[in-house]
């Protein structure tokens, strides 16, 4: 958003487009044109330097979303190695509890075998004495006894061949289990070396973004560089204009101000006068570029003398204001107006109607402040006013 014109920029500008000498401008100096040529050039830095900030920063949005896929990708990554690593101890977890069970089915068959094979030597003692042996009180025992006898020959062989299926299962698991572990590692070290080589691609987008974001650094620079330098050669200007308009503007006397009235009925007390004073509502010494008259709500306000009116609107500080343009150029402000009864352009008469008194602004009370401006300067308007 634009800053609005200060008032004394304002008339320094206004003045400046009116006034001329034959076919030249006044204020238009080889200064002057070269401090615009300047102001102008950078201008066009300054907007070069944009361009190259808004690249920067676009290259700096992508790298950041380069930055912020390959964070999810390494958040991927880990994912599947955590897996891998459940992985192996899910497989080691598996080959120690079938080992377990082997080992508990081994013991139970050798204890199985133990214990025949103790019942065979007790046969083996026994048929040292045939007789005892099937010696017996009737007919079952030795039919048991030789069962047994019958028992241990045969499961001898059968136990044997379970004990060495078994050892066979457990070397299985054994293996299975190694080949699902080295499965696993092999598995989550290839997810590392995945992993690594994430690890360097961020590192160098990282590298790339702090190169970008030098860019960037140097770039604003230049912009704040440029800025600066166009708002120095636009105060330049300024001053250089409001110099010439000084050298150019009428001395305001009573003889160069013949032909102005009083803006407000001749009753009406002055109530602050030309000159430094103390702001009525700032409290500080500060100041005062006109006169202020006393006035009644809607009281008339008149030209001072013929014009062509500048300005009619409203400025923050002096609410509905009136700026009129006379022969010169003199420029006069009509402060604090209630009512506007002109617009831009219109040619006004000396003592016509251009506004209605008020308190409208920066105000205290209802009252018109009244300025006399030649060559961007503020005057006394008692110098042109006539006596009261």
């Amino acid at each position: 958003m634009k800053k609005p014109l200060s008032l004394a920029l304002f008339f320094i500008a206004v003045s400046f487009l009116f006034i001329s000498t034959g076919e030249r401008a006044i204020g238009e100096t080889d200064s002057i044109r070269e401090a615009r040529e300047k102001k102008q050039d950078a201008s066009n830095r300054r907007a070069d330097a944009a361009a190259v900030l808004e690249l920067a920063e676009a290259d700096d949005a992508a790298v950041v979303q380069a930055l912020n896929d390959l964070d999810a990708a390494v958040a991927m990554e880990e994912a599947k190695i955590a897996a891998a690593r459940q992985a192996i101890e899910a497989a080691e977890a598996e080959a120690t509890l079938r080992w377990v069970e082997t080992d508990q089915v081994v013991k139970g068959i050798e204890d199985l075998r133990k214990r025949l094979r103790d019942l065979a030597v007790d046969v083996y003692v026994s048929s040292m004495n045939p007789g005892s042996f099937f010696e017996s009180d009737d007919m079952s025992s030795a039919v048991r006894r030789s069962a047994i006898l019958s028992a241990v020959s045969g499961d001898q062989g059968d136990l044997v061949d379970q004990l060495r299926a078994l050892e066979a299962d457990k070397e299985e698991i054994a293996r299975s289990a190694d080949q699902a572990i080295r499965d696993a590692e092999r598995n989550q070290l290839e997810i590392e070396a995945g992993l690594l080589l994430l690890d360097s691609r961020i590192t160098e987008r990282e590298r790339t973004r702090d190169e970008v974001q030098e860019r960037i650094e140097l770039a604003e620079a230049d912009v704040a560089e440029w800025k600066r330098e166009q708002y120095l050669m636009a105060i330049l200007i300024d001053n250089l204009i409001a110099e010439e308009l000084r050298k150019s503007a009428p001395d305001l006397t009573k003889e160069s101000g013949q032909g102005f009235i009083l803006p407000i009925d001749g009753s009406s007390k002055i109530t602050s006068p030309f000159g430094m004073r103390i702001h009525p509502i700032l409290g500080v010494k500060r100041m005062h570029n006109g006169v202020d008259f006393d006035c009644v709500k809607n009281q008339p306000i008149w030209a001072a003398k013929t014009a062509k009116v500048l300005f009619a609107g409203t400025k923050s500080l002096y609410g509905k204001t009136v700026i009129l343009e006379h022969e010169g150029p003199v420029l006069t402000l009509y402060a604090h107006l209630n009512e506007l009864l002109v617009s831009d352009g219109m040619e006004v008469a000396t003592g016509d109607l251009i506004g209605k008194c008020g308190t409208t602004g920066r105000s205290t009370g209802n009252h018109l402040h009244f300025e006399v401006r030649t060559g961007g300067e503020a005057k006394d308007p008692m110098i042109v006013l006539p006596k009261r």
